[in-house]
Order: structure tokens, then C-alpha cells, then sequence
């Protein structure tokens, strides 16, 4: 940081000096994030070879360029229309100086008659055209008798802060730009001062909006026009004959939807640059000629932005857990180094349990890990099952055997484990537990320690205005989760095993890494013309942590929903005083009574004695039919074109053998998991119902058996969309049954239940909605 810190002071300086040249920038009370700002916007707006985007990672930092902007584009143009002053006066143009006005009566190239607009009218017959320029140039009315005072700000501003000003100031400007903002930056400039005087009447702005109403802000012609968004420039300002220079974007909805446009009139030369200040990034071609400053949360610390506080690490030590990740790793690498393969997609499933913390040996929470095995059980077993059959192994029982013990031992470590949950009793007070989403409601009826205030989820910690508050993490989930609490204003704890705390310390290290490229650009360096020079860390990631977490940023790990899997559990619940049984997608959404109060819980969260109301999806054709009426994108079209497709293959294929056992058999040979000849009658016909087989793996194996061009050219597609279509389903079957029980709990219809009447809607919480008391629950496995 030491490097950062010294490379600002250089920057301030600099910047300060710079300006001087041009501004008497001291007196203008600008802090030092200020300070550089009004350098880097005035550096930019003067290149006009150049775009420039200035980027600033909390939004709500956009609010600090709004003083800067407008002083500094308001003497970027004056200082152009005072040496290139354009004034025209022509016969009927009020004038003004001091507290008296007057019309031209005629004028010529040498003289002009003033009328003075008093009682009497008094004329002025002999008055030199070369005199005119001690006058202001007015729109206000000639005989108005509410004359404003407000030129002498003008003339008092520019005249003190603009260096060599020593003549009258114009009150026409051939130079204009425009600031396309929210209209707080008026609010903004109205209550800034200077000497503890208000200076907002120095400005010669014009506020347009979006129906074209103008509001001058001095009766005089604009230098600058403030408009709330591009299309408002477009319609009321590029149409006029005006010529703007530059136009500034403050806000990063301003600028996000428009670079199109912005492009289109950059190239046809409406404006001459553009400067875009926002907390959303672009790239460098969508605008021509875009340099970028990107200031970092490092150098937003430095100028106290916000006061922050360094994240406190807390490490617990899981000797058991360790042993037994290492024991899993040797046997991994031993397998891969056998066999010539990768198993690395296998490190996922042991990355979910790392942040998982079970309170006490009764907690509903242990139903992660058991959640987590069955998972492992199922992909993990085809992820081994398909990378071994791609290389013509199909005996894989004792491999997968060997590896499911080791994970069995691993899940077996964290159920037994207490030791993150002991430090949390260790705090003398906590404020704010962050928990996933998922689980929170689990997690407030369990955590009963007085000692913690409050229980939320990683979205509303986001959301959090507060100051000064102790807030603890339960785990770490990435180089996102890192940035979302560096430079926090709060007490920030996180709570972490070895591992995580070697891959936080490699996010610090990229974290830096991507701080120093960033001030190290070339873009910086032309904008600003100051270097920086610091040596940068390098990253030391160990074989084990680069397995664990290298997925976390591809797959957008959120510790709201910390668990990554590709396929559901399907769990069957059976009841006490009931024959009837439940299959339950592990997703699906069913109201949970504990305490006389009911709440939505999770399927796979649920635990033998739990009393239950539950609506189960009828059919998944009416849920499918649903996801049509919802298909704006055309996805479904997609999915339904691919799913016909590897069918009507598997058809023809199908009619080459004598019988469907025949077929069976074929395919069972080749790595099948099918074990029903029957299954396949749903395969084989192009129109059924199911669209894709359960497992990846079964896929692969007919694509191999049929090996036909047309299959084997649109796999890459047929397999993105059962994936598709897996995610949609499953989606919408969790909205569906979430929508259902809303209804019966509070009698709303949400987006998928408007489509459907009040009867039909009672007709499907009819169909099973009664309280019942859960005996068994399994999870079971069928084939589609």
C-alpha cells in the first residue's frame, strides 16, 4: 500500500499544480479525490482525439464529480469563449450593466443607440459598438422591473478564478458542452459556497427536460446544458444548429444504454468527445478511441471516502477434516496418474462442505451434508463412470468405491466438527451473522445465543447502511465475496479453515495484482502523465487450493448459494397414518409448521417428524406448458428442436435391430446405466415427453453407439440445452410449487398462477394439501 499512497501524493500534487497554470484551484475548496478529478476531467474533455471513460467502483461515488464537473467544464469553456468572445449584437437585444437595462435602438459597425429603460426612457445616441462588451447580453424582458443581480456573480467568478481574465466577460458562447446527469447536480451547486457565499448564479447553464421545457439558470445564452439522459440530447439539442464539443456522462445508467448512440454521433461528428463517469465498465470498442481510468477501492481507502476497517481472520483449526482432504487428494492424483485423466470437477463437491457449520448434533443444518453425499453419490459416480468409459474403461465400481469412502469420511468430519460455531460463541457481541439465503430461516430458530442481534443473508448484508457494527461470515467464497468486504465500514470477521484461508490470502494477492495492472495502464499514464513503479506480489497457489476453489469465479459462487450441482434429488416421504407416499423434487418449496407457525422450507432441508402442508406439481406436461407461456426468448423452441433431434436419431437407429431388447442390450454393452428396456420407449419416440436421459453420461454413450454425422455435428448443442432445460425446470418448478403455497398461505397469485383462474388454482392445492407428519424420507433415483 506503502507504493499506492506515495504514487497519490505524486498524483495531487501534480494535479494541483497543473491546474494552477490555468485556475486559481486553491481557492476553490476541492479535497484532494476532488482535486485529481478536476485534473483527470479536464485532461480528458481537451482531448479531442480521445474518449475517456472514468470508472468508480461504488456508484454512489458519483455524486463527488458533480462540483468538479461543472466548475471544471464551465472554465474549460469560458477561458476558450473569453479569448474567441463571439458576442454579436444586433438592433432589439437587451442589454444589461449593473442594476440599469437597455435596448438597442440601431446599431451600425461603428456606433450604436441605447435605450435606457427607465422612466423616461433616456437615449443614449453615441455609444461605441466596441463599448457593448461592458454589457451583458440578456434574454430577460426589456421592460421586466425585476432586474437581476446575478451577472455580477458571473462576472465576480469568472474574473477570480480563471487566470488572466482581465477584461469584460462574454455573454454569448460559440463553445458549448453538455452534462447528461441527475438533476441533483443543480441541488448540488446550489448549496456548494465559496467564502460562505452561494456561487450557483455564476453559471450560465440551461437545464432541458425530457419534453423539452428549458430553465436558464441566468437569462443569458447557455454555455452549458445540463439534460437528465441522451435522448433528450438528441432531440433537443443535436437537432439545433449548436455546436457542443464535448458531452459528460455522470452516472453509469446514463451512459450503460446509450453507447450506441453516443458511438453513431462521435463518428458523425455531432460532438467532438465524450467523457463517461460510472460504476459500470465498457469496452474499449464499443465507444472509438476509449482510454479508461479506473480508480480502485485501495485509492478510494486513501482519500477516506468512508472510514473502513481491515477484515479480521479468524482461523479454526479442523485436524480431522484436514487429514482427511489430504487422504481424498492423494488418492485423486494417484487415480488420475493411473489412468491418464482428470478428476479436478470432483473438488467441487468437497469445496461445498468446507463452509458448512453444524450448531449441535440434533441441528436441521446437518441435512446439508447429508444432502452433500447423496449429490456425490449421484454426479460424482457419473463424472468417474464418463471419464473412464471415454477411455474404454468400463469397470469402474472399485475406483468410485475407493473415492466414495473418502468423501465418506470427509462428510463424517464436519458432522462431528463444532469448531466455527464455538468461535461464534466466543464474541462478546455480533451484530450482523451472515448465512446463505437457503438456510436462514434455519438458522434463526437455531441460533439462540443473545449475543447475536441479527441472522441475514449475504443480500441484505450488501444492503447494509450501517456503521461501526461486528459482523461475522461463516466461510469464504471468492475473490467477489473479498471485494464485497474490502474497505467496509464495518467490523468485518471472517471465520476460516487453513484451506480457506490460503485462498483468501491468493484473492488479497490477485486483488492487489489487478490494483497495480490498473495503475500500471498505459491509459493512465496518457491521461494523467504520472507513472506509478511498484513490484507486484505474485500469487502462490498450491495444488490442493487450485482444485478446491478454481471454479469459484467460473461458476459465480455466492454465499447466499454456496452449493453447485447439476442434477436434483428426487426424495420420497412417507407419513405417519398415511399409505400414500410423496416423490418430491429436493427443491420444491412446501410449508413447514414448527412452534403453531408455518413457513416455506426446502424439501431437502426437511427431517423425519416435521409437520408439513405440501402441494406436488400434478404433471410435469402442465408445468412444461407453463414454461412455454413463458418462453419470450424462444428457448424452449431451441429445446425442443434438440430433444427431437437426438430422439428421431435414436429412432432410426432403433429400426435397424430386431427389437427394442436387442437395442437395449447394444447400449447396455457400451456404458448404459439403464437397466429398464422399457425406458427406452420414451427415447426412441421423437414426440414424448421426456426430452433428454437423466444422466450426461447416457447421452455419451448413444452419441458413441449411433455415431451419426447428423448427432454427432449438433451434440455440443444437444447437450448445452438438456442442461438448459434442466436449470428452466427445475426453476420453475421451485417457482410453481413456491407460488402454490404462497397462495394457500396468503391467497395471492404470483406471475406463473395469473394465467390460471381462482378454480383451477384451488383445484391443484385440493389435490394434496393437508397437514400430514413426515415418518420416513429417502432419497431415491428413477429413470427417465
Amino acid at each position: 500500500m506503502d507504493g499506492i499512497y506515495k504514487y497519490l501524493e505524486v498524483l495531487i500534487e501534480f494535479s494541483e499544480r497543473k491546474l494552477k497554470r490555468n485556475f486559481n484551484i486553491t481557492d476553490l475548496g476541492f479535497d484532494k479525490f476532488e482535486m485529481i478529478n478536476s485534473y483527470l476531467i479536464y485532461q480528458t474533455i481537451r482531448d479531442e482525439n480521445n474518449n475517456t471513460l472514468i470508472y468508480i467502483p461504488d456508484k454512489e461515488t458519483k455524486s463527488q464529480f458533480y462540483i468538479p464537473a461543472i466548475f471544471i467544464i464551465a472554465f474549460y469553456n469560458f477561458i476558450d469563449n473569453f479569448i474567441d468572445d463571439s458576442t454579436v449584437f444586433n438592433k432589439g437585444d437587451t442589454l444589461q450593466r449593473g442594476k440599469n437595462r437597455f435596448v438597442i435602438e440601431r446599431i451600425n459597425e461603428r456606433k450604436a443607440v441605447l435605450i435606457k429603460k427607465d422612466k423616461a426612457n433616456t437615449r443614449y445616441p453615441n455609444v461605441p459598438v466596441s463599448n457593448l462588451k461592458n454589457y451583458i447580453k440578456t434574454y430577460a424582458s426589456a421592460s421586466s422591473t425585476k432586474i437581476h443581480k446575478t451577472f455580477s456573480s458571473y462576472r465576480t467568478f469568472f474574473k477570480k478564478y480563471v487566470v488572466g481574465v482581465n477584461k469584460e466577460v462574454p455573454s454569448q458562447f460559440k463553445y458549448k458542452s453538455i452534462i447528461v446527469t441527475d438533476k441533483s447536480i443543480v441541488k448540488e451547486l446550489k448549496e456548494y459556497k465559496l467564502e460562505k457565499k452561494p456561487i450557483h448564479k455564476a453559471f450560465p447553464f440551461q437545464y432541458i427536460t425530457k419534453s423539452g421545457i428549458q430553465s436558464d439558470n441566468i437569462p443569458i445564452d447557455p454555455m452549458i446544458y445540463i439534460v437528465n439522459d441522451y435522448e433528450t440530447v438528441r432531440k433537443h439539442i443535436l437537432t439545433q444548429e449548436i455546436m457542443i464539443r464535448n458531452i459528460t456522462f455522470i452516472g453509469e445508467n446514463k451512459y450503460r444504454e446509450s453507447y450506441l448512440e453516443i458511438t453513431e454521433d462521435l463518428n458523425n461528428g455531432r460532438i467532438v468527445n465524450c467523457l463517461l463517469i460510472g460504476s459500470t465498465d465498457l469496452n474499449t470498442n464499443v465507444i472509438p478511441n476509449l482510454k479508461k481510468w479506473k480508480w480502485t477501492l485501495s485509492e478510494l481507502d486513501y482519500f477516506n471516502y468512508f472510514t473502513t476497517y481491515p477484515i479480521n481472520k479468524v482461523i479454526v483449526n479442523n485436524e480431522a477434516f484436514t487429514i482427511a482432504l489430504n487422504e481424498f487428494n492423494i488418492l485423486i492424483q494417484k487415480i488420475e496418474k493411473d489412468y491418464g485423466i482428470s478428476l479436478n470437477e470432483l473438488y467441487k463437491y468437497v469445496r461445498n462442505i468446507l463452509p458448512i457449520i453444524i450448531p449441535s448434533p440434533n441441528s436441521r443444518l446437518l441435512t446439508q451434508l447429508d444432502n452433500a453425499l447423496i449429490y456425490f453419490e449421484k454426479e460424482g459416480e457419473d463424472i468417474v463412470e464418463t471419464i473412464l468409459s471415454d477411455i474404454g474403461e468400463y469397470d469402474y465400481d472399485d475406483v468410485w468405491n475407493e473415492i466414495l469412502d473418502k468423501f465418506l469420511v470427509l462428510i463424517n468430519s464436519k458432522k462431528t466438527a463444532h469448531y466455527k460455531f464455538k468461535k461464534i460463541e466466543e464474541y462478546q457481541k455480533i451484530d450482523y451473522l451472515i448465512v446463505p439465503k437457503e438456510y436462514l430461516e434455519i438458522w434463526k430458530e437455531e441460533i439462540n445465543s443473545h449475543k447475536v442481534k441479527n441472522v441475514i443473508s449475504f443480500k441484505e448484508f450488501n444492503s447494509l447502511t450501517v456503521k461501526n457494527k461486528t459482523i461475522v461470515f461463516l466461510g469464504f467464497f471468492g475473490y467477489n465475496h473479498l471485494k464485497s468486504m474490502m474497505y467496509n465500514s464495518n467490523k468485518i470477521n471472517v471465520i476460516l479453515y487453513p484451506q480457506e484461508e490460503t485462498h483468501f490470502n491468493n484473492c488479497d494477492t490477485k486483488l492487489n495484482r489487478e490494483t497495480f495492472h490498473e495503475l500500471k495502464s498505459t491509459d493512465r499514464k496518457a491521461i494523467s502523465d504520472v507513472s506509478f513503479k511498484e513490484i507486484e506480489q505474485k500469487e502462490n497457489i498450491d495444488e490442493l487450493i487450485k482444485r478446491l476453489f478454481s471454479q469459484d469465479e467460473e461458476a459465480k459462487i455466492s454465499p447466499d448459494y454456496c452449493e453447485n450441482f447439476t442434477t436434483n434429488i428426487i426424495r420420497e416421504l412417507t407419513f405417519e397414518n398415511d399409505i400414500e407416499k410423496l416423490e418430491l423434487d429436493e427443491n420444491k418449496t412446501v410449508l413447514l409448521k414448527i412452534n403453531q407457525k408455518e413457513r416455506f422450507e426446502k424439501v431437502k432441508n426437511l427431517k423425519t417428524g416435521d409437520k408439513i402442508r405440501v402441494y406436488d406439481n400434478s404433471s410435469k406436461e402442465e408445468l412444461y406448458q407453463v414454461a412455454l407461456e413463458f418462453d419470450i426468448n424462444g428457448e424452449f423452441t431451441k429445446i425442443e428442436e434438440f430433444s427431437k433431434l437426438w430422439k428421431s436419431e435414436l429412432e432410426l437407429f432403433y429400426k435397424e435391430h430386431n427389437s427394442l431388447n436387442e437395442l437395449h442390450e447394444l447400449l447396455l454393452k457400451n456404458g448404459l446405466s439403464i437397466k429398464n428396456a422399457l425406458t427406452l420407449n420414451n427415447w426412441i419416440r421423437p414426440e414424448s415427453d421426456v426430452k433428454f436421459p437423466q444422466r450426461k453420461k447416457d447421452l455419451s454413450v448413444i452419441k458413441k453407439t449411433i455415431n451419426s454425422d447428423k448427432l454427432n455435428h449438433n451434440y455440443n448443442d444437444i447437450f448445452k440445452h438438456r442442461i438448459g432445460y434442466n436449470r428452466i425446470m427445475k426453476s420453475l418448478g421451485r417457482k410453481f410449487s413456491s407460488e402454490i403455497s404462497d397462495y394457500i398461505k396468503h391467497k395471492r397469485k404470483g406471475k406463473l398462477l395469473k394465467q390460471f383462474t381462482t378454480k383451477q388454482i384451488q383445484k391443484f392445492v385440493d389435490q394434496n394439501a393437508k397437514e400430514r407428519t413426515i415418518k420416513v424420507i429417502k432419497a431415491i433415483d428413477y429413470e427417465q
